[in-house]
């Protein structure tokens, strides 16, 4: 007997494995767009969505594609997020710096440092490969206050040589004069920032020695930060003094004559004095509030990530062992 007197043999489709149904209007054909290790995972979305608009025209009448689950919309909400903390971030620094000082053109030197500093730090995150994405974007959210402190110290350091020298001689000081003072006040404080930023830089090597998961976390937040604080560190000691002797002009009031000084200064200082009256009280006081925390941090629940609300539900369920194909429609 031959099989020809049993039946036909002929090329059939496989087994069906499962099934997708699109908004409950029915079955549909389902297709997911898996990414290269390594690709930018926004590019390769709007590839995706060109080519497929290229694809449209040539399509079977009645036969359209729709995307069912697109991570754009994260990835931009994620990055605006980020983008509008970070123009939110510079605005208070800058509203801070101006208060303090008290003094305009001397806050503009800071304030100016603070976007140049952000903006240099993306010239080696495109060399090295780092794109703007939540932990980088995060490592520079991170690094706004520090990023202004250098600038701040050596600006006010400036600022009130000029000024107590401006007090003590009521005649006009000279043009010459004017900057050596500023650049002697630069010089005073600049190696010191330099390398206290530099140190800053330095802790955050131990992150870049990470691996895996951790290490795809956790190393552009980490490359950011770093070459943000360190483009602060060479602009503090290059940028700022040039800045300075350019904008600290006129008659300077002294810090006496800053409201805000006068009133922390108020605070802070009978705080400081008792404190250095009382040294063992004080260090037994941080040393009890150090013991507190202990057991508050042993306590302390832990998680590889945090919940992230999306805004987006994507169901995907997954059938019992043996379940027909007739049944799992149903379900």
């Amino acid at each position: 007997m031959l099989l020809s007197d049993l039946g036909t043999v002929s090329f059939g489709p496989d087994i069906r494995e499962g099934v997708a149904e699109w908004n409950g209007g029915g079955e549909t054909v389902g297709g997911i767009i898996v990414m290269r290790q390594g690709e930018n995972a926004l590019k390769v979305i709007r590839g995706v969505k060109k080519k497929l608009k290229e694809l449209a025209p040539t399509l079977p009448p009645g036969v359209k594609i729709y995307s069912g689950y697109d991570r754009s919309s994260l990835i931009q909400g994620a990055i605006s997020t980020l983008q509008r903390d970070l123009i939110e971030e510079a605005i208070i620094v800058s509203l801070v710096i101006i208060l303090f000082l008290f003094h305009f053109r001397s806050a503009l030197i800071a304030i100016l440092a603070l976007p140049v500093a952000v903006v240099v730090s993306f010239i080696p995150m495109y060399f090295l490969g780092v794109t703007s994405n939540i932990m980088s974007l995060g490592g520079l959210a991170l690094a706004i206050g520090v990023l202004v402190d250098a600038s701040i110290v050596m600006v006010e350091n400036g600022y009130r040589h000029l000024s107590e020298r401006q007090e003590q001689n009521p005649e006009i000081v000279t043009e010459p004069e004017r900057e050596r003072i500023l650049i002697r006040a630069a010089q005073q404080v600049g190696p010191a920032l330099f390398f206290s930023l530099l140190i800053i830089v330095v802790s955050f090597l131990p992150v870049f020695l990470l691996e895996a998961q951790s290490g795809r976390m956790f190393k552009p937040l980490a490359w950011t930060k770093t070459l943000a604080v360190g483009s602060s560190s060479i602009l503090a000691i290059t940028l700022v003094p040039v800045l300075m002797v350019l904008m600290i002009r006129g008659k300077l009031k002294p810090e006496s004559a800053n409201p805000v000084s006068r009133v922390t200064q108020a605070i802070y200082l009978p705080i400081l004095k008792f404190c250095l009256r009382h040294r063992a009280l004080t260090i037994l006081a941080n040393l009890a509030f150090l013991v507190v925390t202990l057991p508050l941090a042993l306590h302390l629940g832990s998680q590889f990530m945090p919940p992230l609300f999306e805004g987006s539900m994507l169901y995907m369920p997954t059938a019992l062992p043996g379940i027909s194909i007739g049944q799992a429609k149903v379900l």
